[in-house]
């Protein structure tokens, strides 16, 4: 522990040894131990999410001396409280002053780092919770991490990030879904307040999150800029899927590191239950005994193919002519020229549903 309180003020002591040889009686120069001591961290960044500092930070790939670093043991968390009229981002602290006045908020070992770590970066909740002294928005708060190697050694502080926390929205609730032939379309209530009960709320937009599993929320939303109404028409849904959607409220456009947690998941099965476009100019040309139908296909994307029912003149019942569905714009029936018959037609879409149907014009020549 007396080497990590030496590392947390900033010291970094390198041992030398002096390897002796035997034989001869021969003192061999001095060499350098084999020191590894992973690079400090410089991409740390940090987002409030409700009343949560989300941190991320890139685990090391390199010592200092250029090697990998393989003997990661441990990373510390170290969080600096400022009161808000003390606090200005702008004006960088020193390691020193850093370290003087922060707190060691979590320390990981390597046991645990598979449980923050996602592609190669660590990601950390910090709940801040209120205080005699006040609240998280009553504050400003920079964070720093330390890498240490096995032999409880760290190259220094990461970069510093800042963060001010705001009161901002809890996520909307009523989310609700419409499933049309082109679109998921989704609607939802507008917060009336912030999270600490102040009005008007603090809105600046919504992400709005797609996911196949209601396992968890995926990293980005499908909107590419917060949303400026409480509404989103998803068009690049599939049929037959099953989707979780979830929204969360953004709290504030010029610091877009400031959203509430997501809302619950809404469970929404695209069925495709529209039936397709019917046929167009559907005609039906009598050619001796043989009755020559034609039309312009369905402007539908998903037709399988086509029905055709005969229906005698005079009577109720009507024949289905195509056992198979037909896929080409023109059928042939053989008929008694004696008899005079009306068709009809169908289309039908890869899930079943028929269109309405269209009746042929009967002409001879």
């Amino acid at each position: 522990m007396a080497t990590r309180l030496c590392m947390h003020a900033g010291i970094v002591v390198l041992l030398f040894a002096i390897v002796f040889e035997t034989g001869c009686a021969k003192i061999a120069d001095p060499q350098p131990p084999d020191i590894r001591i992973p690079k400090p961290a410089s991409d740390l960044s940090v987002q409030q999410l409700s009343d949560y500092v989300i941190l991320s930070v890139s685990k090391p790939i390199q010592n200092t001396d250029g090697t990998e670093a393989t003997t990661l043991a441990a990373m510390d968390l170290l969080r600096l409280a400022e009161e808000a009229q003390e606090w200005d981002p702008r004006q960088p602290l020193s390691d020193e002053q850093f370290l003087s006045r922060a707190v060691r908020v979590l320390s990981i070992p390597a046991s645990r780092f598979p449980n923050y770590l996602k592609d190669g970066v660590f990601f950390i909740e910090d709940r801040l919770t209120a205080t005699a002294n006040g609240g998280p928005f009553a504050r400003g708060y920079r964070y720093a991490v330390l890498f240490f190697n096995e032999s409880d050694q760290t190259a220094g502080l990461s970069n510093q990030a800042s963060i001010r926390m705001i009161p901002i929205p809890p996520a909307p609730e009523g989310l609700s879904a419409e499933l049309t032939e082109t679109a998921v379309k989704l609607s939802w209530t507008v917060p009336a307040a912030n999270t600490d009960g102040s009005k008007p709320a603090r809105i600046a937009g919504y992400n709005l999150y797609r996911s196949a599993s209601p396992d968890g929320v995926p990293d980005q939303p499908v909107n590419s800029v917060p949303l400026q109404e409480p509404g989103f028409e998803d068009r690049s849904f599939s049929f037959d899927k099953t989707y979780y959607y979830s929204v969360s409220t953004v709290g504030n456009l010029e610091n877009p590191h400031a959203r509430s947690l997501p809302s619950d998941f809404l469970k929404v099965q695209t069925r495709d239950t529209f039936p397709p476009a019917p046929p167009e100019e559907f005609s039906a040309i009598l050619d001796g005994e043989t009755v020559l139908l034609l039309w312009v296909p369905s402007p539908s994307r998903d037709v399988a193919g086509y029905v055709i029912h005969r229906q005698e003149k005079g009577t109720q019942s009507q024949i289905r002519l195509n056992p198979e569905f037909i896929r080409t714009p023109s059928y042939r029936d053989r008929v008694d020229p004696k008899k005079e018959y009306q068709y009809s037609i169908r289309a039908v879409d890869t899930h079943g549903n028929e269109s309405v149907p269209v009746l042929a014009l009967f002409e001879k020549r």
